[in-house]
Order: C-alpha cells, then sequence, then structure tokens
C-alpha cells in the first residue's frame, strides 16, 4: 500500500466526519436549539467520555453483544444448512420453498410483542428474535449460491465415489462460500439492529434498554452517545465478520 493510499485511507474519513460535526454544530446554532433537543458534539463527547468510566455502561454492552452472537451463531448455522438441503434437493425445496418465503418477509420486529410474551426480558427471548433475523438471509443467500454451484463439479463428485453429503459439504458448500460470507455480513447487521431494537421494549439490561432510559429522563446526550456506540460495535462486528469470512475463504 502506498503513502498516498495511507492518507486517503486516515485523512478522508476525518474529513467526513468533520463535515458531519460542522453540519450538527451550525444546525443548533442556526436554529438555537435547546440542549434537550440537540445537545453540542462536545456535550455528547463529554457524555460519552463518562459512559466510558461507568460499569454499568460496558455491562449493557457486554449483554447487547452476547444476544447477538448467541442468535447470530444459531441462525448462520441453522440457516447455511437448511439452504443447502434446499438447494440440493428439489423436494425439500418444494416442501420448504413456500414457507420460507412467506415467513421471510415478516420482519422480526413484529415478533418482539410474542417474545415478550413467551420469553418475558429473558436472555432466551433476544437470543430467538435474532437468530430468526438471521436465519431466512442465510437460507435464501446458502441456497441461491448452490444453485449456482457449476454441475460439472458435481458430477466429479458422483466420479469420486463421494456420497451425497460429501458432495453438499466438499463441493457445493465450498463453491457457495463467497456467496455466503457475503450473506453473513448483511445478516449480521440485521441481527444487530433487531438485538437493539428489541431490547427498546422488553429487556432489563442492554444498549436499548440503557437508550430508552435516558430518553424518559430527557438525557439527550445519553441517548446520542448511545447511538454512536452502537453505530460503532456494528462497524466493528461487519468488519469481524469479512476478516473471519476471508480467512475461511483462503483456507
Amino acid at each position: 500500500m502506498s503513502r498516498m493510499q495511507v492518507l486517503d485511507r486516515l485523512v478522508l474519513p476525518v474529513i467526513g466526519a468533520a463535515i458531519v460535526l460542522g453540519i450538527w454544530q451550525g444546525t443548533i446554532a442556526y436554529y438555537g436549539l435547546a440542549r434537550i433537543v440537540l445537545p453540542t458534539p462536545l456535550e455528547v463527547a463529554n457524555t460519552l467520555w463518562k459512559l466510558l468510566g461507568n460499569s454499568g455502561f460496558w455491562h449493557d454492552i457486554q449483554i447487547s453483544l452476547k444476544e447477538f452472537f448467541l442468535g447470530c451463531l444459531i441462525g448462520c448455522l441453522l440457516g447455511i444448512a437448511v439452504g443447502v438441503l434446499v438447494g440440493v434437493r428439489q423436494d425439500a425445496r418444494m416442501v420448504l420453498g413456500p414457507v420460507i418465503e412467506a415467513m421471510r418477509f415478516i420482519v422480526p420486529f413484529a415478533w418482539i410483542p410474542l417474545t415478550v410474551l413467551w420469553f418475558g426480558t429473558s436472555l432466551t427471548g433476544k437470543v430467538v428474535l435474532v437468530a430468526y433475523a438471521v436465519v431466512f438471509i442465510m437460507i435464501v443467500t446458502t441456497a441461491r449460491a448452490i444453485a449456482t454451484v457449476e454441475p460439472t463439479l458435481m458430477r466429479i463428485g458422483v466420479m469420486l465415489g463421494m456420497r451425497p453429503w460429501e458432495i453438499a459439504l466438499k463441493i457445493h458448500l465450498r463453491a457457495a462460500a463467497p456467496a455466503i460470507a457475503s450473506g453473513a455480513k448483511a445478516a449480521a447487521a440485521v441481527g444487530w439492529i433487531a438485538v437493539v431494537a428489541a431490547e427498546y421494549i422488553g429487556a432489563s439490561a442492554g444498549l436499548g434498554v440503557m437508550i430508552t432510559n435516558a430518553s424518559m429522563s430527557l438525557d439527550t446526550s445519553t441517548v446520542i452517545a448511545g447511538m454512536i456506540v452502537i453505530g460503532i460495535i456494528g462497524a466493528v462486528v461487519s468488519w469481524l465478520i469479512g476478516v473471519i469470512a476471508g480467512a475461511w475463504l483462503n483456507h
């Protein structure tokens, strides 16, 4: 990587952030907005700094991440398994296809009242909701990727005496890996949104709960600081999934 490319990667994001902060501060000055409506960037930065020294804040992050990773792992594994089955077997596609097509259009947020009713504010409800948000993205992505696998590869597998499950794992899944990795990043984004949204309604801890409590107290600085943390964590999670997927593809 050249020096110019390094500078671009460092300088351009800083310029983008500066533009956002300038618009933010300019809007407050132009309209004379009160702190309770929109605090200044400096006030939000001070609030965020105080939160970093608060053990309760880190506990909320830990709870949200635990709910997310458990749900995302379950959803990804189940989605890939069902996606392989649907992509490989026509009978499974005929049986499960209509159900999958119907259910994947029911947004995860529509299930929040039921998960609260069934599981209360426990960890299980949020994990189920995240898994639901992730699983259909992975099913559809995996099935479509497998449908595009070169038929010659399957014939070679049969000629080599591979069993059906070996063909599915060593040929179909391997060939579909790039698309599955891309789908996992999209699924993780939806899963992270789902867990935070679920915490707004039914939870006893987590970033969503922190923001809800702050909004009820009219603590706008904490609300915005929490939103910034949610965005940063989401970006980091997406980056980590990309790194893991890259390592898997290069393995």
